[in-house]
């Protein structure tokens, strides 16, 4: 009778585990966009926690070496499934320069978080690879270059290790869902970067610009960290993804100056030096959705 209510209870839990489970959806390999949050589960505007992803708001003041005080924001991220990590465009990855609000690109697919891409705006120099899908298969030499593949893991190709002469669909033997094409990387492998050669023109490393910086943690764990329009050295900001998390696996930096924008259940949390009505359009998003399908 005692392994009798045993098992009974051991069915029980399984049975629990198995419908909490259902909830969580895998999403599609497409351009559909999430299911739409829950405000029921909405914590207030610094949380929102629902059964399918864990996101928290932080703001913060540190002192640099100069004496000055900058302002970073920071989204720490926790997903159910890989699939809720995404990319979406204003109006397709094969289309070249068509812009938009980032308002519009959130809301569309119903984003959690959504913060600029690499504006890759058809440039010949970029590898593009979004949803699982290659849009242009050639890049230019001297490029960092961030994959993600199809458990949500970051991988970090140095241009010093010639990523354009490499197979960018696959690594370790998993399957690439996403590739960003602007960096430099921060941080890889848990190490800060010090040479940042393979910057873009536009970055400008040792000028202080606003800049935005995408961050894997450990699994199914991400941050995104920006900074306000007094801006940081690429150094700097390296600092100071460290100094908001130290074990920061992966550090890659994106779009940033005006194109620095970050999203939190569709409202806008980084300052920037110009108006909101002002902000550059863009013409792609990197986002995090809910897959809680609620009964």
């Amino acid at each position: 009778m005692k392994h009798t209510r045993i098992l009974a209870a051991l069915i029980a839990l399984l049975t629990l585990a198995g419908s909490a489970h259902a909830e969580v959806i895998k999403l599609p390999m497409d351009f559909s966009g999430g299911t739409v949050p829950q405000r029921k589960y909405e914590i207030g505007l610094p949380e929102y926690q629902d059964p399918s992803i864990h996101v928290t708001r932080r703001s913060d003041r540190p002192i640099l070496p100069d004496g000055k005080e900058t302002r970073l924001y920071a989204l720490r991220v926790k997903i159910a499934d890989p699939s809720q990590l995404r990319t979406q465009s204003m109006k397709g990855f094969d289309k070249i320069g068509r812009v938009g609000n980032i308002e519009v690109m959130a809301n569309r697919v119903n984003a959690v978080v959504a913060f600029g891409g690499d504006y890759y705006c058809g440039d010949a120099k970029r590898f593009v690879l979004r949803q699982g899908t290659v849009y242009k298969e050639s890049m230019a030499p001297g490029q960092d270059l961030l994959l993600i593949d199809e458990d949500g893991d970051f991988h970090i190709l140095l241009a010093s290790e010639h990523p354009e002469e490499m197979d960018k669909t696959q690594v370790n033997g998993k399957k690439v869902v996403n590739a960003l094409c602007f960096g430099p990387a921060l941080i890889k492998d848990g190490q800060k970067v010090t040479d940042f050669s393979s910057a873009p023109t536009h970055c400008d490393p040792e000028e202080m610009h606003e800049r935005c910086v995408f961050c894997q943690i450990g699994p199914l764990e991400y941050m995104v960290v920006a900074c306000a329009h007094r801006g940081l050295r690429l150094s700097e900001m390296a600092d100071m993804i460290l100094y908001l998390e130290p074990d920061v696996q992966q550090a890659y930096n994106l779009d940033g100056g005006i194109s620095t924008q970050l999203l939190f259940l569709g409202r806008r949390i980084n300052n920037t030096s110009v108006k909101p009505e002002d902000v550059r359009k863009l013409v792609d998003i990197v986002y995090f959705a809910s897959a809680y399908q609620p009964d």
